[in-house]
């Protein structure tokens, strides 16, 4: 009796928020037949594929909600900003894409003799799993594009609730890149909970906050009397 050989489940994954000064690092992680994420994602002008930079906040959920349609399954891993200064980004972005393969793996019901990870760049961060590095990922494979999709789409929600409770460094708006009242807010308040303080422009526009403000919380409370 022969014995069967097993394809191997391919997975896209891709990151979002490395270089962001606030806010965790995202790694979305995206499996299915490469051919239906094609479909939704193919450019309608040019070659390769809509990522999450090429499509505007709307047209991300739209093709997520698609892409789900057509049998796409997805996991988004987190890395925090305190594991991002205490580990750096290369294992934060490790830990981050284990997490959610883990979710994912634990949802994916074909069977499978192994994983081939499609990763976005030219640096293989996975150590021990196989791997195949593509430059520019996100733009020429479907299933790089759906990770980073996903990868986006969730992030950009979780900076949008950390705003309410974080209100004074724009982070629904900047996402927690470097916008200009980002910048003012760090001037004027510090670093909150949620910024890397190992990233240098955080470190040089942080100013001595005052004693009043010694939280987000408190500063809230302070302006309202």
């Amino acid at each position: 009796m022969g014995v069967t050989s097993l394809s191997p489940v391919y997975i896209g994954i891709d990151e979002v928020g490395r270089g962001a000064w606030a806010g965790p690092l995202a790694v979305g992680a995206a499996s299915g037949d490469p051919e239906a994420a094609a479909q939704v994602l193919r450019r309608r002008r040019g070659e390769g594929f809509y990522d999450s930079k090429a499509l505007s906040a709307q047209r991300r959920e739209v093709a997520l909600s698609q892409l789900r349609e057509v049998g796409i399954s997805f996991a988004v891993g987190f890395a925090s900003a305190s594991e991002i200064d205490t580990v750096g980004l290369t294992q934060a972005l490790a830990m981050a894409a284990r997490r959610g393969l883990q979710e994912l793996t634990s949802r994916l019901a074909e069977p499978r003799d192994e994983q081939l990870l499609l990763l976005d760049g030219k640096t293989n961060y996975l150590e021990g799993a196989r791997v195949e590095t593509i430059v520019g990922g996100d733009r020429v494979h479907p299933l790089i594009a759906a990770a980073s999709i996903a990868a986006k789409v969730a992030r950009d929600g979780l900076m949008v609730d950390l705003d309410f409770e974080l209100p004074y460094w724009d982070l629904s708006s900047s996402k927690g890149y470097g916008s200009r009242r980002h910048r003012c807010g760090l001037v004027w308040l510090g670093p909150s909970v949620e910024h890397r303080r190992s990233f240098r422009p955080v470190q040089e526009l942080t100013a001595p906050a005052s004693g009043r403000f010694f939280s987000p919380r408190s500063a809230k409370l302070d302006l309202l009397k």
